[in-house]
């Protein structure tokens, strides 16, 4: 992945659309927040409200669905296959270590999901990643969790099947957690015209938005510089340029369901 840039709440403690709590939670209070991506370095969209809330005290756990085999750039010099994918590996480890989250999850599938193989290798993969996500949903009970939502951010085909299984796992039954799926959108309007690469939503849809402090930018910065495979340190800088003098210190968040007024056909 070359161009990532940079909750209704019903977890009190997670996600604001108003203001956002300071104080260390208890004990008792500690809630769960999981983020499932495609690519290492999909994380960098919300690196800021990963370190926020590691920060106050809750668990947050990173899932990187497919292991970025063909993420080749010409600066890294590193071929596609088996040794991108594990310097990749270790990139996204770093990246985690400075969020202060917990180590990230590897499901290790197929960049591209083996599309190049035809529908049964993607079928084969699309299945394992439904298990894995489920399994994930079961053991950590997320209260709150982050995934892709239909444009996937760039329209890539692996983010829109990634955060579609999420999606498809989140709506299969009543979770009694994890409580609520958030879709991170960039406002229309919100980026410069050379921004056009991401696809952006209208404000009246991202109802949720989560205000990081300067620090947790710092934090987020650091953990885009260990995807130095995929970006030089001035893509990096000038990355993040365009996310403080477009989005500021916000980042919005689409939740996947709402009450709605009943009006219309429906």
């Amino acid at each position: 992945m070359k161009t990532s840039i940079l909750p209704l709440l019903v977890l009190g403690l997670f996600f604001s659309s108003c203001q956002e709590k300071k104080s260390e939670p208890a004990t008792s209070s500690k809630k769960v927040l999981l983020a499932v991506f495609a690519h290492p370095d999909d994380e960098t969209t919300v690196t800021p409200v990963l370190a926020k809330y590691a920060a106050e005290g809750h668990d947050v756990y990173l899932a990187i669905a497919t292991d970025g085999r063909y993420g080749v750039t010409p600066h890294a010099g590193i071929p596609a296959g088996d040794s991108l994918a594990t310097a990749r590996t270790e990139e996204l480890k770093c990246a985690a270590k400075a969020l202060g989250i917990k180590e990230p999850i590897m499901f290790g599938l197929h960049d591209q999901l083996k599309m190049q193989g035809g529908f049964g290798p993607v079928h084969d993969q699309l299945n394992e990643l439904r298990t894995n996500v489920k399994k994930l949903f079961e053991e950590l009970k997320p209260d709150a969790v982050i995934t892709w939502g239909a444009s996937g951010w760039t329209g890539h085909h692996d983010h829109r099947l990634v955060g579609s299984v999420v999606t498809e796992v989140f709506e299969a039954i009543k979770w009694e957690k994890p409580a609520q799926l958030f879709y991170p959108g960039i406002p229309t309007g919100k980026l410069p015209a050379e921004g056009g690469l991401f696809a952006t939503m209208d404000s009246v849809y991202l109802t949720t938005k989560v205000t990081a402090d300067p620090t947790h930018y710092d934090q987020a910065m650091n953990s885009l510089y260990c995807h130095s495979s995929q970006y030089t340190r001035e893509q990096m800088d000038q990355m993040r340029g365009l996310i403080v003098t477009s989005l500021g210190n916000v980042t919005w968040f689409k939740p996947h369901h709402e009450p709605a007024p009943k009006q219309g056909l429906f």
